[in-house]
């Protein structure tokens, strides 16, 4: 594959230590979009696949296990033919674990990827792109394997709503700034913060670009919302003693947020983002 940035050098050391983590996190994560609910945001993607007997190319950009591979596998339906890249080798050897032998696994940058021109119906992405270096490079190159009129769809992050318990968080985490190699580092395109942005990057590409939220309400206790957020990359910047002391600061501020159950509210967004080859 072509030269480690600094982005994936730091990416593909987290994945290799945490395969499967993403689907671990997301995957039974409860979500609203569109006025319903899904068991994820991976069945949001899942959903926007035509239920069709007719031939249909699906790809997974940065597809991780394979999490949402599998869901679409499951459906057993004529016709699907499934495939899905990453750059990291330890998620792609937790995904073959888990899908049949005939979904198409390979290993490469959404930079180059190892397909025809004009092959896909649709291509799909879940918390990946947002993510990605020379992300211009990233959409040319996924129009370039898709159809004309092929959907892409893919879920993004979005900053949270307010909330006593992110702003606790927050508070923490600023406390201990980037030190070292990861001084001043920046993960992903920032334009991915904001919709007129990802209309920016999609528009290179796509038409009718669309950008809609997904809402995830919960309440948690102080140490669920602390695995929730030392699943993030965040905290992996910083070194284990800034992280054991975050943790405890963190927590400290929590406490005294929660209601009588012992939990507080801590809302998540997601943004769900379609276009049209």
């Amino acid at each position: 594959m072509p030269t480690t940035s600094r982005t994936e050098a730091f990416l593909t050391e987290f994945h290799n230590a945490h395969p499967g983590l993403t689907a671990e996190v997301f995957g039974a994560l409860p979500v609203v979009f569109r006025g319903s609910t899904f068991p994820s945001s991976y069945d949001v993607l899942a959903a926007v696949v035509a239920r069709s007997a007719a031939p249909i190319q699906v790809l997974d950009l940065a597809c991780g296990d394979g999490f949402l591979l599998a869901k679409l596998a499951a459906r057993v339906q004529a016709g699907i033919a499934l495939s899905g890249v990453d750059m990291n080798a330890a998620e792609l050897n937790l995904a073959r674990t888990h899908l049949p032998p005939a979904v198409v696994l390979k290993q490469a940058k959404a930079q180059v990827l190892p397909f025809p021109p004009e092959t896909f119906d649709y291509v799909l992405s879940h918390l990946a792109i947002m993510l990605m270096d020379d992300i211009e490079q990233v959409m040319l190159e996924v129009r370039r394997v898709m159809k004309p009129g092929a959907v892409f769809a893919a879920i993004v992050g979005a900053p949270p709503p307010p909330s006593a318990a992110f702003t606790a968080y927050v508070d923490a985490l600023t406390r201990h700034p980037l030190q070292g190699d990861h001084a001043g580092f920046r993960l992903g395109d920032r334009r991915f913060r904001h919709p007129d942005g990802i209309h920016e990057v999609l528009s290179l590409a796509f038409h009718h670009v669309a950008i809609e939220e997904i809402h995830i309400p919960r309440r948690l206790t102080p140490d669920d919302l602390w695995l929730w957020y030392f699943s993030m990359y965040d905290l992996h910047l910083r070194s284990e003693s800034s992280q054991r002391e975050i943790e405890r600061e963190f927590k400290a501020a929590a406490a005294p947020l929660c209601g009588p159950d012992g939990r507080l509210d801590c809302p998540e967004t997601l943004r769900y983002v379609s276009a049209l080859a």
